[in-house]
C-alpha cells in the first residue's frame, strides 16, 4: 500500500481534517509561514499538522513519533528531521489556532456576551528553560475559549491584551485590577466586573475625597452586601496624572462569614511571614480587608443589582475549570521541550486539539435533548471532553497495519535506538547475556 492510498483510507483522520474551517488552507498557510521548507519527507500541511499533534497532545517523544510515522506510512524521517520541522512550524501552528478561534460563534447571554479573562503558567521541564504564560478569554455560554495568546512569563497579565466588543461583560480577578486595563475595556464599549484589593486601585468617593475603608467596613454583618459609588483615579506610574483622569464605577462589598475570614486572615499573615517582609506584621487594613469580598464594576445599578454583581462574578471559576481540563485532560502542563521554538509548537498543538474539542462539545450540546433521560441527570462537560479527546487522538494516531510494519520495521527500529551510554540498560544487559 503506497503512502497516498494509505492516507486516503484513513477515514477518521480525514473526518478530523474536515472539521477545520473552510477558510484554512493547510498547504498555502504552511508555505506562507515557512513551515514547509523541504518536502522530501513531509510533503503537505496535513501531514505536518498530524506529526505536530502526535508529538504534542498525542504524548509521543520525537523518536517515538518518527517511528510511528514510518510504521504507519505517514512520513519517513528521523527524530532530528522531525525536530527541525516542528521548530519551524510554531508560527504556522499558532496561525491554525487563531483561525479556529476566529470561527468561534459569539452567542450572547442575557443580552450581553460574558467574557472571562485569566492566565495560566506552563513551566519548562526541570526549571532550566523558558516558562510560558497562556493568556485566555473564555466564553462560559459556549463552554470554550474565545481568545488565546502565548507569551513568556515576562508578558504580564492585563486586560489590554484582549479584544472586546461593544456590550461585552468582562470578568477578571485581582491580577487584572489595573486602571489602564479597565480603561481599555471601557474604551472598547464593554463593561467589567473585577475583584480588587483595598490598595490595588486608587478609589475616591463620588465627590473626589479619599475613600475611608474602615468606615465602609464598619457595622457590616457576615453575608451582608453594600454598594458605593466611587471614582477610579488613573494616576499614572509616577502619579503625574493624579486627579486628571477618572471614571465612575460601583464598589460592591460583601462581608465573608467568620470561618472564611479567619482562614483568609491566616493566609495573609502566613504569606507575609514567608516572604520575609521588612515590616514584622502585615498592615492592619490588609488583615481587615481579608474578611471582605471587594468587587468593582462599571455596570449601572438599574441593570444589575449588587447581589447580581456578586453572583455573576462567581462564574469566573469557569475559566479555572477550563484550564484544569487543558492541563489534566490534554496534559498541556507536561511540557517536555526546553527549546523555545519547539515548546511553542508543542503548546500550539495542544491548543489546536483543545479548540477542536471545544467545537465538538458545542455541536454535541446543541444536539443534546433538552429533557434529560432522568430528572436528576446532568451533563458532565469533563466526561464529554475526555471522551472527545480519546476519539480525536485515535483519529490522529490511527492504527499501524501489521503487514506494513514488517516492511518498515528496520526504519522504525533505527528511530528507536538509544544513543551510546556508558552504562547499559537492564534490557541491553539481559539481551547481551542471552545472545553471548
Amino acid at each position: 500500500m503506497d503512502r497516498e492510498t494509505h492516507l486516503h483510507s484513513d477515514v477518521a483522520w480525514q473526518e478530523m481534517l474536515a472539521r477545520l474551517p473552510d477558510s484554512l488552507d493547510l498547504d498555502k498557510s504552511a508555505r506562507e509561514h515557512d513551515a514547509l521548507r523541504r518536502r522530501r519527507a513531509v510533503r503537505d500541511g496535513a501531514t505536518l499538522l498530524r506529526l505536530a499533534l502526535a508529538y504534542g497532545p498525542g504524548g509521543k517523544s520525537l523518536r517515538s513519533a518518527a517511528a510511528w510515522a514510518g510504521a504507519c506510512g505517514i512520513a519517513q524521517l528521523s527524530d532530528v528531521g522531525l525536530l527541525k520541522r516542528l521548530r519551524g512550524a510554531d508560527g504556522w501552528l499558532s496561525h491554525i489556532a487563531a483561525t479556529l478561534l476566529a470561527e468561534t460563534c459569539s452567542n450572547r447571554l442575557g443580552g450581553r456576551r460574558l467574557r472571562i479573562v485569566d492566565g495560566s503558567v506552563i513551566r519548562s521541564p526541570g526549571g532550566g528553560g523558558t516558562d510560558w504564560r497562556l493568556h485566555a478569554t473564555y466564553d462560559p455560554a459556549e463552554g470554550r475559549f474565545s481568545q488565546l495568546e502565548i507569551s513568556d512569563t515576562h508578558g504580564g497579565e492585563s486586560l489590554s491584551r484582549h479584544r472586546f466588543e461593544e456590550g461585552d461583560l468582562v470578568l477578571g480577578d485581582r491580577g487584572y485590577a489595573r486602571t489602564p486595563g479597565l480603561r481599555h475595556v471601557l474604551d472598547m464599549g464593554a463593561d467589567f466586573i473585577t475583584r480588587i484589593g483595598w490598595s490595588t486601585i486608587r478609589l475616591l468617593t463620588a465627590d473626589g475625597a479619599r475613600l475611608d475603608w474602615n468606615a465602609i467596613y464598619a457595622g457590616m454583618q457576615p453575608g451582608e452586601l453594600a454598594e458605593h459609588e466611587v471614582l477610579v483615579d488613573h494616576s499614572g506610574r509616577k502619579g503625574e496624572l493624579r486627579g486628571t483622569s477618572t471614571f465612575r464605577a460601583r464598589l460592591v462589598v460583601r462581608r465573608k462569614d467568620d470561618i472564611s475570614t479567619v482562614r483568609a486572615q491566616k493566609a495573609i499573615r502566613d504569606t507575609h511571614k514567608k516572604k520575609q517582609r521588612a515590616a514584622p506584621h502585615p498592615r492592619p487594613l490588609t488583615v481587615t480587608s481579608a474578611g471582605f469580598l471587594l468587587l468593582l464594576t462599571s455596570v449601572s445599578a438599574p441593570e444589575m443589582a449588587p447581589e447580581e454583581v456578586a453572583e455573576t462574578y462567581r462564574l469566573r471559576w469557569q475559566i479555572e475549570l477550563a484550564f484544569k481540563r487543558l492541563k489534566s485532560g490534554l496534559g498541556i502542563d507536561a511540557l517536555p521541550a526546553r527549546d523555545p521554538e519547539l515548546a511553542r509548537s508543542w503548546i500550539a498543538a495542544h491548543l489546536i486539539l483543545g479548540l477542536i474539542i471545544d467545537e465538538a462539545v458545542a455541536d454535541s450540546l446543541a444536539c443534546h435533548p433538552t429533557t434529560p433521560i432522568r430528572p436528576s441527570a446532568r451533563s458532565s462537560l469533563w466526561r464529554l471532553q475526555n471522551f472527545l479527546r480519546d476519539v480525536l487522538l485515535t483519529a490522529i494516531i490511527g492504527m499501524a497495519r501489521l503487514s506494513r510494519i514488517g516492511h518498515v520495521l528496520a526504519e522504525a527500529v533505527r528511530n528507536l535506538i538509544e544513543p551510546p551510554r556508558r552504562r547499559l540498560s537492564q534490557f541491553a544487559r539481559v539481551r547481551l547475556r542471552l545472545t553471548s
